[in-house]
């Protein structure tokens, strides 16, 4: 997984790999598959999270994925320069809402 360049899916495929991880690109740049056919030179990454405390970090990335893939699901551009902290927080925000309406939906299907 966190393949961004053409290159080095290309040789994870050659060398045997059955799958190559290419989500956290595709969240930066849905396009990126055609981008490749078409030989446009095209790696997304993420603005790195260097914090010292490694599971926060690890969560905020994938806060910065999600990010990502709710401005998809809008039909919105993508934004490659989301800090950290903003995505992390828009993503609890939004995890707190859906596990609020997850419940409601639960308690109403059960009565």
């Amino acid at each position: 997984g966190g393949v961004r360049r053409k290159e080095v899916a290309e040789h994870a495929v050659t060398s045997g790999v059955s799958m190559v991880g290419i989500a956290t690109a595709l969240a930066l740049n849905p396009n990126l598959p055609n981008d490749w056919f078409n030989n446009i030179d095209s790696a997304p990454q993420l603005i790195p999270v260097t914090w010292k405390n490694k599971p926060l970090a690890s969560m905020t990335n994938m806060s910065m994925v999600r990010y990502q893939f709710r401005k998809i699901v809008k039909g919105k551009k993508t934004d490659s320069n989301v800090t950290p902290i903003k995505a992390f927080v828009l993503d609890l925000f939004c995890r707190k809402l859906k596990s609020r309406e997850y419940r409601n939906w639960i308690a109403e299907k059960a009565r």
